[in-house]
């Protein structure tokens, strides 16, 4: 059974129980029927794992992004996707065992020779999605401002245009739009910009405009990618950030005409937005998430790895761990950190300034051994 086939089978009932055994005992429900359980993908103590029951998908507003039922298993119980897809089996009842059929069975025969095909025949997953499409009409309702935070960070008037972004007066949020691959309005994103939102995780969200909320499942999209795609292709390398602002701050310092990064909204990457990134025949991805470690914690010899600051760390790691295994096969994968002071806990590597991202850009850490990575936790 294919794994959209047994997310088909899983009611909102299912996603109750298993949250329950992953350690939300409790959980909220919003006036469209959308659930809110405590964050275990990452141990976290607060209700910001949403579960959107119409999409069947997870959005983390504190770290992970959005997710599937399996990414939060995984995430939950330090397991890989095999363990998880049994744990659902597991749980619905359904037998993963394979039975042989009567008659001659067909030896698979190895031929090493040829594994390097596998290496570099890259097939797309042929699975369609259909995201929701709005009119583009509804951006003419906001004003054509760039917040001025933004402004003085180093966002400049010429992308800002370029991206559409817009600002939301009444509600003290800019206006972020997102384009599917063949530029059709998919979801409109907002940032807010009051105390209150962000004193309770509320910094990104869907912007609802009379009743309509204007979302997407994000893990089958990358910000950007319509307006960055050629770039990409011409230059055979994409930079993934986990934010939009970081996108804007990127094409400001090299100009749109270089601009080759896009955002996955998340530490995450979908196997939907790997075959966007790899469609784009990429040679290299160079992945460059926020910094989700404090150096002084993980530093520490007598650090309590079952506490909160243990547990970010380790699951950022893995997160790279996860990408990076996803990708070694068909591209180059390449990693930006920062283990020094030059940027702050949950800085993204450009939010310091165009010096210090190529600082860090130009020490890159190169995924050659995976294992390396593993040796990190």
């Amino acid at each position: 059974m294919e794994r959209e086939e047994l997310i088909e089978l899983i009611t909102t009932e299912d996603v109750i129980e298993i949250l329950k055994d992953l350690g939300s005992e409790e959980y909220k429900k919003d006036s469209k029927g959308n659930l809110y359980f405590l964050t275990v993908c990452h141990g976290g103590d607060s209700y910001k794992l949403y579960y959107f029951v119409d999409t069947k998908f997870f959005i983390c507003f504190t770290c992970c992004g959005s997710m599937s039922i399996f990414d939060v298993i995984m995430s939950a119980k330090n397991i890989d996707f095999k363990e998880a897809y049994e744990y659902i089996c597991e749980f619905k009842n359904i037998s993963t065992s394979k039975k042989l059929r009567y008659g001659i069975q067909k030896k698979e025969i190895e031929n090493q020779d040829l594994d390097f095909l596998n290496l570099y025949s890259y097939k797309k997953n042929e699975n369609k999605i259909i995201l929701p499409q709005y009119d583009n009409y509804i951006l003419n309702m906001f004003d054509d401002y760039i917040p001025l935070s933004w402004y003085e960070e180093g966002i400049n008037e010429e992308i800002s245009t370029y991206f559409q972004i817009k600002y939301y007066i009444n509600q003290n949020r800019a206006i972020i739009p997102h384009y599917d691959i063949l530029g059709n309005l998919v979801g409109i994103r907002s940032r807010s910009f009051n105390k209150a939102d962000l004193d309770n995780g509320r910094k990104y969200m869907p912007i609802i405009i009379q009743g309509l909320t204007y979302k997407y499942p994000m893990n089958f999209n990358l910000y950007a990618i319509y307006q960055n795609k050629n770039n990409i292709k011409k230059l055979r390398k994409a930079i993934i950030f986990e934010s939009e602002k970081s996108v804007l701050l990127y094409g400001s310092y090299y100009g749109q005409k270089n601009n080759i990064s896009l955002a996955s909204c998340g530490m995450t990457i979908s196997s939907y937005q790997k075959d966007l990134l790899l469609s784009l025949e990429i040679d290299e991805l160079i992945i460059c998430f926020d910094k989700q470690y404090q150096l002084e914690i993980i530093e520490d010899e007598n650090v309590d790895k079952n506490k909160k600051p243990w547990k970010e760390y380790e699951g950022y790691i893995k997160r790279l761990i996860k990408i990076s295994e996803m990708f070694m096969d068909y591209c180059n994968v390449s990693i930006v950190t920062c283990w020094d002071s030059r940027l702050d806990y949950k800085d993204a590597p450009i939010d310091k300034g165009k010096e210090v991202f190529e600082q860090l850009y130009k020490g890159r850490y190169i995924v050659n051994d995976i294992q390396e990575l593993k040796e990190m936790i």
